[in-house]
């Protein structure tokens, strides 16, 4: 018996149509990518506007130029997995934020000044854990008329005058105790205790350098309350804002101000005629502070001097037994 035609067809193969997955995966990265390009949005504004009411601020602007490296990573990451849009919105703000960053790499032009020459140096003891033997060298090789020294302790300075420190500098202010509140200052030239301002948390002596052969100038010693504790943020600001401006004396600032560049609290004093050492020689990268893990590098010791002045010279040198590093400058008078 012949089969018909449609009986001799083999019959159609079977395939498994697969439904098309969602890519649960892509979607979380893309929010994730997306998360922390807010946060960097949210981050690079407040920097620019200078919002630093609360404590957690205070220490997040610190990290600026951990910020930009982190924005440069991440709009790249987005880029290469086509989230185009978000990518290069996170780039320009990235490259933005570092723009903030290029002047402290760059020397500044300096007023013309030829006058008396004053090697200044500071050195945060770290309630009095520092090495006595490395300041007292320092103080040696480097030539330093004027030493200032934050969180001195009564053992630190029974230890660096043991060890010949008031030979070197014979003059001093000194507000020591037990707890490294305190703050000396040694000088090779005399010095006069004076009030340029109110009362802080932490000690923070003014006086009046007597020169030879050249005008007196005054000097404030800094040791500011560190404004990343709890409920510090407002004392942190103001003990900003009454240090000593600049006035017909020429003044200078130096120590612990515990404030970085990015910081509008300290560009404020930078701001009334001030100029910085590490800024003005180039080097305003180089962290003066480094307590892992409690925090990264930053650069929160400063010497500034009335911008009649000049700087001839900086350097930042490492102090075993403290968290912070010595900064040394040889300042010129006008």
């Amino acid at each position: 018996m012949r089969r018909s035609p449609i009986e001799e067809l083999p019959p159609e193969p079977e395939f498994d149509v697969e439904v098309p997955r969602r890519r649960i995966g892509g979607h979380k990265l893309g929010f994730v990518l997306v998360t922390l390009a807010l946060v960097f949005v949210a981050y690079v504004v407040l920097r620019v506007i200078g919002i630093e009411t609360l404590e957690a601020l205070v220490a997040a602007m610190a990290l600026t130029p951990y910020v930009a490296a982190f924005g440069l990573v991440l709009g790249l990451l987005c880029v290469l997995l086509r989230r185009r849009v978000v990518g290069f919105t996170v780039l320009l703000l990235a490259i933005a934020l570092g723009t903030l960053l290029v002047p402290r790499l760059l020397s500044e032009e300096q007023p013309s000044v030829d006058g008396e020459r004053l090697r200044i140096m500071t050195i945060n003891l770290y309630a009095g854990r520092a090495d006595p033997n490395t300041v007292v060298r320092l103080v040696r090789e480097q030539q330093v008329n004027v030493l200032i020294m934050p969180e001195l302790t009564q053992n630190a300075d029974a230890a660096l005058e043991r060890l010949g420190l008031s030979k070197q500098l014979p003059n001093r202010v000194y507000d020591e105790d037990s707890t490294g509140s305190g703050t000396g200052v040694l000088s090779k030239f005399p010095l006069r205790q004076v009030s340029l301002m109110d009362e802080s948390t932490l000690a923070q002596p003014s006086m009046v350098v007597d020169l030879p052969g050249s005008d007196d100038i005054e000097l404030t010693a800094v040791h500011i309350q560190p404004g990343v504790r709890t409920n510090t943020a407002a004392t942190w600001r103001k003990e900003l804002a009454d240090l000593p401006r600049p006035a017909e004396r020429v003044r200078i600032l130096a120590g612990d101000f515990n404030a970085s560049f990015d910081h509008a609290a300290f560009r404020a004093v930078l701001d009334r005629g001030y100029a910085d050492a590490a800024e003005s020689r180039g080097d305003g990268l180089s962290a003066t502070w480094s307590n892992w893990p409690l925090g990264p590098p930053v650069t929160i010791d400063h010497i500034l001097i009335d911008d009649r002045c000049a700087f001839g010279s900086y350097a930042v040198l490492d102090v075993p037994g403290t968290d912070h590093k010595a900064l040394v400058s040889e300042v010129i008078l006008p």
